[in-house]
């Protein structure tokens, strides 16, 4: 599994471990990787480790490798983005486009094939309710987390009848250091609570999306119940009020 070094990767990484899966490990941080797996192999799992930067060719190759007789796989790794149209620099849009669209694709392109093979195999995409809304000063990261729903979608109908089980979870705010690193911290202060979720929570929801056969998972009822209204004036003006960033706070 990707982005496995903390937040989401290592909840699923620890989930999965638990009932018994031996989990490969990937992500850029070494140190934080090794932690992850030394706590699950004292605590009875089996895990490996693959030091890799998913936004490079070496790096989407060795993930190809080792995912190419994977039983589930585990797209989660990640960065987010907020800037304003024409501040991007060229690299930068590139690196979110390879981590959250393109790089998803060419590994599922890679791994699923033997899965059909096989007749069995899971794929679970992580992807945000950012998929389903316009978002203002967000519209790159916002386009590639619509292209995984899609492609999951897709891939769903073509493999869905040959024994592969795959599933987009979409969660809105979760509880991880990946808005921190992007220099959104502020989100935590101005988000309300009962918006967030935690790392558990996503997996738990992909978990069951798998078992129940739903393709697209929406984490959170205030999320599901305002997935039709996300584009509507009312729901982004206050979505505008709630996450803007205040000089006094920043």
């Amino acid at each position: 599994m990707t982005g496995a070094s903390s937040g989401i990767g290592e909840a699923f990484a620890r989930r999965l471990a638990a009932e018994g899966c031996a989990v490969t490990l990937v992500a850029r941080r070494a140190e934080r990787l090794a932690a992850v797996a030394g706590g699950i192999r004292a605590a009875g799992g089996d895990a490996e480790v693959l030091v890799a930067d998913l936004a490079t060719e070496a790096g989407l190759t060795a993930l190809a490798d080792a995912a190419r007789d994977a039983d589930v796989l585990v797209l989660n790794a990640g960065i987010t983005l907020a800037a304003a149209v024409g501040t991007t620099p060229t690299a930068a849009q590139e690196r979110l486009a390879v981590l959250l669209a393109t790089g998803v694709s060419r590994t599922c392109e890679a791994a699923v094939p033997a899965m059909v093979a096989r007749g069995s195999g899971d794929v679970v995409i992580v992807a945000s309710i950012a998929a389903f809304a316009p978002m203002r000063k967000s519209a790159l990261y916002a386009a590639a987390k619509a292209y995984a729903v899609h492609y999951a979608r897709s891939l769903a109908l073509e493999v869905g009848p040959r024994g592969v089980r795959v599933c987009a979870v979409c969660p809105g705010y979760v509880r991880t250091g990946i808005h921190e690193a992007a220099g959104l911290g502020h989100l935590r202060r101005r988000v309300p609570g009962w918006l967030w979720c935690d790392p558990e929570d996503v997996a738990d929801a992909a978990m069951r999306g798998l078992a129940r056969g739903r393709t697209v998972v929406v984490t959170g009822l205030a999320y599901r119940a305002a997935r039709p209204f996300l584009a509507s004036g009312p729901v982004q003006m206050t979505w505008r009020r709630l996450t803007r960033r205040l000089g006094s706070r920043t």
